[in-house]
Order: structure tokens, then C-alpha cells, then sequence
């Protein structure tokens, strides 16, 4: 057959979606795999723009590191990763986790050291499945060489059923499903069923040009062995042809079990449980943080031999989806007699006892939310003790189609020993057994509000941890819970310590951005537990107050929506809850609801004003210094800044004091996100403090940066209220004195600077630009001045202020800084290539420094802000210098700032 008409067959039965080969001209990096049977197998080895090609050094690597290997090197789907012998070689240390979220070269270590191994990859050649939920589902494509190694898709019916056993054989996947899109005899790939891959087969080109495309999802390789069913059991899994147990070494819960539900295409994990035997066995280990967002099997990697394996119960034919946990969502079941598919219940389909029934099957509590449960039960027959919905009788009625049910059970948790069901220690119900929970890391407000949550019980007002006897707990993961239930979060621990929560009973300030401030709901115990909107109006100053003190906030802000007297609360002021003040009932059936921002218990004391100072924290009704563990850059500070009402975060850092006494610690890295009275995790004793500066009147908003904005002022006379100032407003030394008092470098975008400055005049030696005498001029209305300072950081010793080691001035000083624990990515380096106009990253090297005090930077953060926001002072032994060339690198120097 000739080349031009195999061309032309090719072309009349795939629906093509090209994927271009990868070229290397442009990229900081290249793979290859060297000594395999193939170009697709081999030894990994990476090679950066002007160095030698070089080993890689395993470390913990998983099937989907493997993956984006094969992808970089325009194979198909990763197969097996294995570690071997190369001796006396040199090779980079490979780190998997470094570039889940960012480039590959971001895995690979900056330096190479001598190592007795490397690392073995093997891809499919010339098949993959892409788009679906794992390797081993998604739409089929195919390579064809003569394609310029181009990836086609598929067409539906190219697959009979011998066809999709080869190919999910082939990837390493078991057997297929969904095989509604196969031909009786498959229209293209002619196979036996013992080729080892599906090119082997034989082909025939038919079809039109265009065509729907085959999905097809194989089996995981995966199984629960000695359980009652094959939904429950020890779990196992294959890779590289080989079963083997399953272990972790970290926190096995039921978050993590779900995948393995999944997999198995089994209903909700309802246990599970680490246990370790008697007998030593090969086994693979997987990460648990992985699970989390790939399946099983992609999360695989060698170990060696263990005595721990993982049990998992998971429910066989009924599911709980699309709700905030495995206990809520819209139930459905599985036929076996409809090749195994999931299909929605109809509203109407249980009643009460059927719906315990359910319940139960799911580990979970009782159920809740009951409208559309009906009085006899439509479909499901139950007697209310069985132990599984499918064990009930069942009749078939109804319209084909109908409302889903969806139903909430309640979660497996209480509070024991406070005064009300929304206080005291936490317990929770797993595998049928109530314990103490325990966190394994600090817990603070933000993981409470779940617990509280699940409870039906209002916002958190503490959270503690307290030491109790020696007993079994279950452990909860703080970082799991911020985006499950609690109940999923559990795995089992031996621990003295027991969790304190405290929620509000009937109240609750929603959809704001703290938990100190939205909208006030209440919970009226006469209407089933549900949480009702209140009126405009309803409070008064001394029930705001009230409110506010319940919450453990500050004093209320935002009265506008408040009444003289209250409409309907009527308080004295005195009391605990704002449920104890004396209620009428008044105003229309709907209403505006009632918004309401309490302050944040924060302060800055021992400054020269309220917005400079050592920082405070009142929590559980005392007030102590905070400390964190040393990472606290400009961009957790701007959450004080702002709680406080003032302006930017000029500056921060920590000190170190001389007499210990007790403090609040912060939970890492959520004050970034969160407010800070939500991130403090319990008493401490330490010698440090945290020294923050914000401007007192004066920021720039809704620019990239601190430095950059519109100009806003503070004046006193106005209730604290913040105003835009008009274009012109400033002179050039008027612009020099507020870059300098918000930390910044000098003024930028003069285009909206008057030569004389019409409100402010500054003669340029003033600290603050409030100190400049004013004159107050021009429209009620006005453009609104936007202005850039430039950001005070440079690369120095190299051939153009575009390359270089990375300074930055803080506080008046020009320091070398440092990222802490782990070299820069790629993406991390871009940040300071466009902080300083220089267009983008073309290469960074970062080097190992071991010294105690440093400027550092956390990474992640350069990713969202500019550098100066992400810097802190701290004192760590391994930290990272960072020299990075910039594509600007070229130009000439240039002055851009005011002449």
C-alpha cells in the first residue's frame, strides 16, 4: 500500500485532535530514557539548557510523576516506575511533590550528587486514554509514525470486546467497561484478544471523516480481598503485573478509602482501618495527599516489605452524591442487572425506616431533611432492621423519570460534658465505636466551623486542646477537615489529649468574610431546627453588643441597619446570648435582612499609634501576645492592617524578647487566607513577638500590589471612613514622601501628578504624607489618582540589572533573600522577573546556604504577590539563594523613575 493512500485510509476513521511533538529549542529542560527497549522505556535521565545529561535519583515517585514524564516525551501513558542500580554515577534527586501544581522541571533538585540509583520509566508507545478520571479511563488516541508523531482519536465501534481487553491490558489497567461505544467485530482493530498490544492487531480503515469518539474506562487494578463482598476487604493493587498489599505511612481515612471505592466502582466508604499483621510481604506504599486527587494506582510507588495493610469496608450498592459529604447528597443505587450502572431514586422512594436503614449502611447518624421521604415508602419496604437498603422489599412505581432524592444523614458526632449539645469534648462514631478525637496538628477556628457545622450548631467561639488520660482517640487531619466532614477526616490514634470546642447555640453571622461579621441567622428549636434570616432592625447598640461578646468578637461597626430600641430583641446589654434578651415578634413576613460586622479581637500596643505595635490577640476572653513560627511576610500582616481598620503593611518581624510568658500561637500559613482570630490554635509559652507596621491614613488599592493602586486617605473627621484623592493631587515630592511611608521604592506613572500638587504640598523630607500641609481644592467628583511605586528589590553581580543574586530593601536595608527548605520553581523565579519589569524567567539556579538569620520568602506566596509582600525575617539553618536571569537581560540599564 502506498504511503500517500495509508495517509488517506488514517484519515477516514480518526477524529483527529493533533498533539505536536514536543520541542526541546525553546524549553529549560529536556528528558529522554536511555537502555530500554524502546524510545517510550528506559532509564530516566533530564538535561538543563547548557549542562550535561544526568541521572534521576528516585525519591518516593509515583505513577503520575511517571506520567507527566511520558507526556514530555511524547509517549502514551506511564506504565511502571522502578528503581535501579547505575554505579558511580552522578544524579538529581527527583521530588515529586515540587511540581504537582507547576512545571516538571520544578521536581528536579538544582544540584547532582553521586547515587547507586536511578530511575526506570515505562509508557505505553503508542495508545493512551486522556480526559478521563485516571490512566485508565478517558477518550482513546492513538500515535501514528507517519503522523509526525501526532495523536489521533478514535471513532466509536473502532473496539469489539477482545479489542478493549488488549488495550486496557496493555496500559496496565484491568479489565474493560462501558462498553457501550464497542462494535459486536470492531470496525478498525481486528484483535485475537492474546496480542500483547493493540497495534499488533489487525487494522482495517473504514469510517467516515468525522465521528463520535470511543471512551472507554478499564477496571483499576485494584481489589478487597478476604471480605464479605468485593467491596470490602485488605486492599491490593497491581502494578507492573504484580499484586501486592497496600500501606501507608500516612493517616489512613475515610477521604482517602473513597478512591479506593471508586475504583472498585463500589458505593460510600463507610470504615477503614490500618492494621499491621504477623508476616512480612512485599507491598506497594501510596500517599495519601495523592488519593486525594488521582486514583490508586497512580499513586503508587515501591517500598519494600511491611507487615501493615489497610482494610476498607466500603457500601456495595448504595450512594450518597453530589453533597457536602458522605452523608448527604442524592442517593443512589446500583442494578446489577443494568451492568453495574448507578441510577438516581426517585423522591418519595423511602420513608422514615427506610431512610434509617440507609443511614446506618453509611456509618452515618440519623436522618434529617425528610420532605421527600413519603409515609409508606414507594420503592423501599423497610422493616428498619436491616442491615442494608437492598436487603428491604422493593417495588417498582413511578414515571420513568422523576425528582431525585436527595437526603442528609446526619453526621456521627457529638459534644459531651458542656453546658448545651453545642459545647464540650469532641467525640465521633467510626466502625461503630465512640471516641475522643484528637487533632494531629494544631486546630483552630477554621476547622471548628466545620464541627460546628455538622452539628447544626451555630459559628465556633473556641477551640482547645486539653490533655486527658492515656485512651484510643480517633486523629482528625486540620487540612482535611477545611474541605470535608469531620467524619471523613478520622483514623485511629492512641493520644492523651482531647479537643475543647465551644459553639453558639441559635446564632450565627453568615456569607461575610469572617466569621465576625454577614448576616444574622437564628435558630428557633419550633421550626425543626432551621436557620431563619432576621429583620433589619431587630437590634439595637447593647444587642449588636450582645451578639458581638456571644461570637467572641469586638464591639459591633456597621450599626446602620440597627434600631433605636430593637424591634425585636430588647436588651440590656448584660447578658450572654443574645437568645436571653427579651424577643417580640413585629415587622412583615419578608424583610431586608439584618448585616453585621463586629471587630476583630486585635490590637497593636506599645507602637507610636493604634496601627504600629507588638500584635495582640484576645481569645477566650484574655488577651496575650501572638506568635507564629517565624514565616510572617506583608501578606499575612495586611490581614491586621485591614482588621484594624488602618492602612498598608509596611512592615513586619518577629523578636525575640528576654522573659518567657504565655502567648496565642497562629496556625501556619492560614493567615494568609483567613481572618486572624480564625487561625489561633491555643496557649503557648515563647519569648517572641510579632512587631507589625501598617501606614496610619494612607494605601494604595486595587493594584497587583501594595505598591500600586488607587490612592485612598484616612481623615479622622469623617467616622474612619477611607476617600479616594483626585488626579493632581500629589507632586513629584509629594509621591516620594508615600512610597517611602508605605515601604516602597520610588514613584512610577507620573502621568497623573501635578507639577506643584494641588491638595498635598510636600517639600520631600516628611515622614508621612499627612504631614504635608494640605489645601483642599478641585470637583466634589474627580478622576481618582492611580499611582505605582516600584518594588524595592534588584539582582546584583550580574551583567544587567535584569540578571543576578536576588536583594531587597526592608526596613531601610539591603539583604540577600533566601527561600527556606526547597529551592525555587520556575514559576516562583518568574515573580521577581515581573516585579522588575524584565520581562520573563529564562533560568534560576538556587544554592544551598546554611547560616541561622535571613531574609527569606515563602515561594508559594510569589506566585500570587509581589516579592516584598512574601519576604520575612527568620531564623532557619537551610534556606536556598536564588540568582535568576531574566529574559530583559540585555537591555541596557534604565532609570525609571521620576527625574
Amino acid at each position: 500500500m502506498s504511503r500517500r493512500v495509508e495517509l488517506l485510509l488514517l484519515l477516514s476513521f480518526c477524529c483527529y485532535g493533533a498533539v505536536a511533538a514536543n520541542g526541546n529549542s525553546t524549553k529549560p529542560f529536556s528528558l529522554r530514557l536511555v537502555d530500554g527497549n524502546s524510545r517510550c522505556q528506559g532509564r530516566l535521565q533530564v538535561q538543563r539548557a547548557g549542562q550535561d545529561w544526568t541521572e534521576v535519583r528516585p525519591l518516593s515517585a509515583p505513577l503520575w510523576f511517571g506520567n507527566r514524564a511520558c507526556a514530555e516525551l511524547d509517549c502514551g501513558s506511564a506504565l511502571s516506575l522502578e528503581e535501579k542500580t547505575v554505579p558511580h554515577r552522578d544524579a538529581v534527586q527527583v521530588f515529586p511533590s515540587f511540581c504537582a501544581d507547576s512545571s516538571l522541571i520544578d521536581c528536579f533538585d538544582s544540584d547532582s550528587r553521586y547515587s547507586p540509583d536511578s530511575l526506570e520509566l515505562t509508557c505505553s508507545d503508542s495508545v493512551r486514554l486522556v480526559g478521563g478520571r485516571s490512566l485508565c479511563s478517558g477518550s482513546l488516541q492513538i500515535q501514528d509514525q507517519s503522523l509526525a508523531q501526532s495523536w489521533a482519536g478514535v471513532c466509536e465501534g473502532a473496539l469489539d470486546r477482545r479489542g478493549a481487553e488488549v488495550l486496557c491490558r496493555e496500559l496496565g489497567c484491568g479489565a474493560p467497561l462501558l462498553q457501550g461505544a464497542l462494535s459486536p467485530l470492531g470496525q478498525t482493530f481486528h484483535c485475537e484478544g492474546n496480542e500483547s498490544k493493540l497495534m499488533d492487531c489487525n487494522r482495517t480503515r473504514t469510517g467516515p471523516e468525522t465521528c463520535p469518539t470511543l471512551n472507554l474506562t478499564c477496571k483499576e487494578p485494584l481489589r478487597l480481598v478476604g471480605g464479605a463482598s468485593h467491596c470490602e476487604g485488605t486492599v491490593e493493587a497491581e502494578l507492573r503485573g504484580e499484586w501486592r498489599r497496600v500501606m501507608t505511612p500516612d493517616h489512613w481515612d475515610l477521604e482517602t478509602a473513597a478512591a479506593v471505592c471508586r475504583g472498585l466502582d463500589c458505593g460510600s466508604a463507610v470504615s477503614t482501618e490500618k492494621r499491621r499483621g504477623s508476616d512480612w510481604s512485599e507491598a506497594w506504599r501510596v500517599k495519601t495527599a495523592c488519593m486525594k486527587k488521582s486514583s490508586v494506582r497512580e499513586c503508587l510507588y515501591d517500598y519494600g516489605s511491611s507487615t501493615s495493610y489497610l482494610q476498607v469496608i466500603c457500601s456495595d450498592s448504595v450512594r450518597l452524591v453530589g453533597g457536602r459529604s458522605l452523608c448527604s447528597g442524592s442517593l443512589q443505587i446500583q442494578d446489577q442487572s443494568l451492568a453495574q450502572s448507578w441510577a438516581g431514586v426517585c423522591e418519595g422512594a423511602l420513608d422514615r425506616r427506610g431512610a434509617e436503614v440507609l443511614c446506618r449502611e453509611l456509618g452515618c447518624g440519623a436522618p434529617l431533611l425528610q420532605g421527600a421521604l413519603s409515609p409508606p415508602g414507594q420503592t423501599f419496604h423497610c422493616e428498619g432492621n436491616e442491615s442494608k437498603l437492598m436487603d428491604c422489599n422493593r417495588t417498582r412505581t413511578g414515571p420513568e423519570t422523576c425528582p431525585t432524592l436527595n437526603l442528609t444523614c446526619k453526621e456521627p458526632l457529638r459534644l459531651v460534658g458542656g453546658a448545651s449539645r453545642c459545647e464540650g469534648t469532641v467525640e465521633a462514631e467510626l466502625r461503630g465505636e465512640w471516641r475522643r478525637v484528637t487533632a494531629s496538628g494544631s486546630w483552630d477556628l477554621e476547622e471548628a466551623a466545620v464541627m460546628c457545622r455538622d452539628l447544626d450548631c451555630g459559628s465556633p467561639v473556641s477551640a482547645e486542646e486539653r490533655e486527658g488520660s492515656d485512651s484510643e482517640v480517633w486523629g482528625v487531619d486540620p487540612y482535611c477537615v477545611k474541605e470535608s466532614s469531620v467524619r471523613e477526616c478520622l483514623y485511629d490514634e492512641s493520644s492523651p489529649s482531647l479537643l475543647q470546642v465551644i459553639c453558639s447555640d441559635s446564632v450565627r453571622l453568615v456569607g461575610g468574610r469572617s466569621l465576625c461579621s454577614g448576616s444574622l441567622q437564628i435558630q428557633d428549636h419550633s421550626l425543626a431546627q432551621s436557620w431563619a434570616g432576621v429583620c433589619e432592625g431587630a437590634l439595637d447598640r447593647r444587642g449588636a453588643e450582645v451578639l458581638c461578646r456571644e461570637l467572641g468578637c469586638g464591639a459591633p461597626l456597621l450599626q446602620g441597619a440597627l434600631s433605636p430600641l430593637g424591634q425585636t430583641f430588647h436588651c440590656e446589654g448584660n447578658e450572654s446570648k443574645l437568645m436571653d434578651c427579651n424577643r417580640t415578634r413585629t415587622g412583615p413576613e419578608t424583610c431586608p435582612t439584618l448585616n453585621l460586622t463586629c471587630k476583630e479581637p486585635l490590637r497593636l500596643v506599645g507602637g507610636p499609634s493604634r496601627c504600629a505595635g507588638t500584635l495582640e490577640v484576645r481569645h477566650r476572653g484574655e488577651w496575650r501576645r501572638m506568635m507564629t513560627a517565624g514565616r510572617w511576610p506583608l501578606d499575612s500582616a495586611a490581614v491586621v492592617c485591614r482588621s484594624l481598620d488602618c492602612g498598608s503593611a509596611v512592615s513586619t518581624e518577629m523578636r525575640r524578647g528576654s522573659n518567657s510568658s504565655d502567648v496565642w500561637a497562629i496556625f501556619p500559613d492560614c493567615e494568609a487566607e483567613a481572618p486572624l482570630r480564625d487561625c489561633v490554635v491555643g496557649p503557648a509559652n515563647d519569648t517572641d513577638s510579632m512587631e507589625v507596621v501598617c501606614s496610619d491614613s494612607v494605601r494604595l488599592v486595587g493594584g497587583r500590589s501594595l505598591c500600586s493602586g488607587s490612592l485612598q486617605i484616612q481623615d479622622q473627621s469623617l467616622a474612619q471612613s477611607w476617600t479616594s484623592v483626585c488626579e493632581g493631587a500629589l507632586g513629584r515630592h509629594g509621591a516620594e514622601v508615600l512610597c517611602r511611608e508605605l515601604g516602597c521604592g520610588a514613584p512610577l506613572l507620573q502621568g497623573a501628578l501635578s507639577p506643584l500638587g494641588q491638595t498635598f504640598h510636600c517639600e520631600g523630607n516628611e515622614s508621612k504624607l499627612m504631614d504635608c500641609p494640605r489645601t483642599r481644592t478641585g470637583p466634589e467628583t474627580c478622576p481618582t489618582l492611580q499611582l505605582t511605586c516600584e518594588e524595592p528589590l534588584r539582582l546584583v553581580r550580574g551583567s544587567s540589572r535584569c540578571e543576578g543574586t536576588l536583594e531587597l530593601k526592608f526596613r531601610g536595608e539591603w539583604q540577600r533573600v533566601m527561600t527556606p527548605y526547597y529551592p525555587w520553581d520556575l514559576e516562583a523565579a518568574s515573580g521577581v522577573c515581573r516585579d522588575l519589569g524584565c520581562g520573563s524567567v529564562v533560568s534560576r539556579v538556587s544554592t544551598v546556604i546554611l547560616r541561622e538569620n535571613l531574609w527569606g520568602v515563602k515561594a508559594d506566596c510569589v506566585k500570587r504577590a509581589a516579592v516584598r509582600e512574601c519576604v520575612f525575617s527568620g531564623s532557619l539553618y537551610r534556606a536556598y539563594d536564588l540568582d535568576v536571569l531574566c529574559s530583559g537581560h540585555q537591555e541596557a540599564p534604565k532609570d525609571r523613575t521620576v527625574p
